[in-house]
């Protein structure tokens, strides 16, 4: 959830022109986007292997085969605004241009928040599951 948050507070935040101080915060809520994401990447893997149903139920599944690139495209799209905020956290103007691709890379990321779930209550119904 505060993975969530933290990258609704970001797409909130972002405009066309922000402050020196957005572009502070907004690499704070950036750097902890990344340590919540390996989070949730740890805990997935261990879901994956190590506990509830065998890992060859979930490895087999083309629905969740889909929700892990969308995980992995959600990341990718939050490294470059995260790059991008980090180099100007600590510029002396008091207001800063927002590229297009940076707030166009954080919708991204939101699509694919928004999608995630949806295709986890998916294989919860068995969607992609083999007829025995």
């Amino acid at each position: 959830m505060v993975f969530a948050g933290a990258l609704i507070i970001k797409n909130f935040a972002i405009g066309r022109l922000i402050s020196q101080q957005d572009a502070s915060n907004l690499a704070w809520l950036s750097a902890l986007s990344f340590l919540l994401g390996l989070v949730i990447a740890g805990c997935g893997t261990v879901l994956w292997f190590w506990t509830g149903k065998p890992a060859a139920f979930y490895s087999e599944n083309p629905v969740f085969h889909v929700k892990i690139v969308l995980f992995l495209v959600l990341l990718s799209c939050l490294s470059y605004p995260a790059v991008f905020f980090n180099r100007h956290r600590k510029t002396n103007a008091t207001e800063m241009t927002v590229p297009v691709s940076i707030r166009l890379s954080l919708r991204c990321a939101m699509l694919c928040l928004v999608l995630i779930p949806i295709l986890a209550w998916a294989m919860a119904k068995g969607l992609g599951l083999s007829p025995s």
